[in-house]
Parts: structure tokens; sequence; C-alpha cells
């Protein structure tokens, strides 16, 4: 169990995690065409258009990592609130405060965590692409086993 002194501290530490967050959040807007110069695409190069791209996508993820951990250090802060911060939220059992020293808004034990990373991630119906309607009578049954090779064998986004 953690000592009130050790809340404090761990506070001080998410709010300043919160605070940094949010002033990259808010310093990196999207990028266009006008930040490389250009009024348009349509006269680039095709590498050029490709390097700007590149840069695009490395910014949303930066920025959608950024907003997880955001509402990651919300919901530690909350918890410290409540009273149940450095308790594991799947087992009840105390996260370690080396762990929480080297990632401040954990919020399950290592064992959790890993157990929880290891499931297979559901994909709902609403979720499918490229499924073909099992009514479907064009015999092409290739495409609606997309979303089933997906699911057992995953893809890179997990």
């Amino acid at each position: 169990m953690l000592s009130e002194k050790d809340l404090q501290f761990f506070k001080g530490k998410l709010v300043q995690m919160k605070t940094e967050t949010m002033q990259m959040l808010e310093s990196n807007p999207p990028l266009s065409f006008e930040d490389y110069g250009e009024l348009t695409s349509y006269d680039n190069h095709f590498a050029d258009t490709a390097t700007e791209l590149d840069d695009r996508e490395k910014q949303i993820m930066v920025s959608e990592n950024a907003k997880r951990i955001l509402e990651e250090v919300n919901e530690a802060l909350e918890r410290i609130t409540k009273g149940t911060y450095g308790v594991c939220v799947d087992t009840g059992e105390s996260i370690p405060y080396d762990r929480l020293a080297a990632l401040p808004y954990a919020k399950r034990t290592v064992e959790a965590q890993e157990k929880l990373e290891s499931k297979p991630v559901p994909i709902s119906q609403g979720d499918l692409t490229f499924s073909t309607p099992k009514e479907d009578v064009r015999g092409d049954k290739r495409i609606q086993t997309a979303d089933e090779l997906q699911y057992l064998h995953g893809n890179s986004s997990y």
C-alpha cells in the first residue's frame, strides 16, 4: 500500500506529465501542404508527396499516442482521488512501486497487463470490412474470410 507521501509524489508526476502532454498536443497542429511551401500537391514529385505523407502519418501517430497517454494520466489522477491508485484494476493486487515509478499511470500489474495483451482482440460485426454477406450467391468466399484471417492472425495494427 502506498503512503500519503508516495501518493503526493505520483500525483505530482502525473500532473507534470499531463501538462507536458497537453503542451505537446497544442504545439503540434496538423500539417498541411502550406507547411511545405506548396499550395497544392498537383505539381509535386511523387517522392515529395511520399515524404509529406510520411511526416503526416508520424504526426498523427504521435498525436494519437499523446491523447491516449493523456487519457491514462487523467484516469490515474481520478484513481488517486478515489483512493484506488496503485491497485490493479483486474486483480485487486498492489502494483509494485517500481512499476509505478516507471509508468505512473499503470493500472495493472505486469502479469495482468501481459495476460490482457495476450488475448486476441474480438472483432465486432460492426467493425468487419470486406465481408461478403452469407446470402451472396456469387460463390466467391475469399473476401468473406478476410476478417476471419485478420482475427486469427492479426495485422500490423495490433
